[in-house]
């Protein structure tokens, strides 16, 4: 396939017009947009993914104690509360001797536990021997535990996945803009659609030769183009800018 000969006499279209002062030589970096701005802002819910990750494994930690090596004694329930946030959660607050001392511990029960008890009732506590705060009067609960598990793992997933992609398309960029090269190619064909925020974003198919291997290669972009919304889309043949390192590694400017 030949390429047109009009693409050397019309104007070079920008898929993303803050690149241009890379492409006239003004910065030698390629802007990275709000992919900065969402990468600290996910570090947020990395840091809380972790935290919660952190807090499972302690909480397994201590169910393992508590199914391996551990003692029974009679308690004393002190107190109870109910705390309400889209949802009840039902603590009982409890004390036992372990270790001739006494301990004080609260714990988040069931509803049917919670109901089932008074303050000043005796129950039967079960208790870590090498560690007597760590203690439950509901031994062998362990479905809240794995549904929690369950929510970590699919929040840590997305999580993780998101800032992953997002930090591999920095990094690309940098990479193009520190060791690729600037060749011409040009548009196969434009569409645009509605985002979710019912913005106008321009999608752009291009094509290039290979410097490598002297072939067409076609590529796919798509940018935010407010700009463009209501006006005539670059037509096939438009000359455009690829920022290209290899034939797998290459963007439209």
């Amino acid at each position: 396939m030949n390429q047109p000969s009009s693409v050397q006499s019309r104007e070079f279209f920008l898929l993303d017009p803050d690149n241009e002062p890379f492409v006239t030589g003004a910065s030698s970096r390629l802007p990275i947009g709000g992919r900065g701005c969402i990468l600290l802002f996910m570090s947020i819910f990395v840091l809380a993914g972790l935290l919660i990750a952190g807090d499972i494994a302690r909480q397994w930690l201590h169910f393992a104690m508590l199914s391996t090596d551990y003692a029974e004694t009679q308690g004393q329930v002190i107190g109870r509360r109910i705390e309400s946030d889209e949802g009840a959660t039902y603590y009982v607050t409890y004390r036992f001797v372990a270790g001739d001392r006494t301990h004080a511990v609260e714990e988040v029960v069931e509803k049917t536990t919670y109901h089932s008890v008074e303050e000043g009732q005796s129950l039967t506590v079960r208790y870590a021997r090498r560690s007597p705060t760590i203690a439950t009067i509901e031994p062998g609960r362990i479905g809240g535990l794995l549904a929690l598990t369950g929510f970590c793992l699919v929040w840590n997933g997305l999580v993780f996945a998101i800032s992953w992609l997002l930090a591999r398309e920095v990094h690309k960029r940098r990479r193009l803009a520190s060791n690729g090269q600037r060749i011409s190619g040009e548009i196969v064909h434009c569409s645009s659609h509605l985002d979710s925020d019912g913005d106008f974003v321009l999608d752009a198919r291009f094509r290039f030769r290979s410097p490598q291997a002297w072939v067409w290669i076609e590529g796919k972009g798509s940018q935010l183009r407010k700009d463009l919304k209501g006006e005539p889309l670059p037509p096939p043949g438009t000359p455009v800018h690829v920022l290209y390192l290899d034939d797998k590694r290459y963007m439209m400017l």
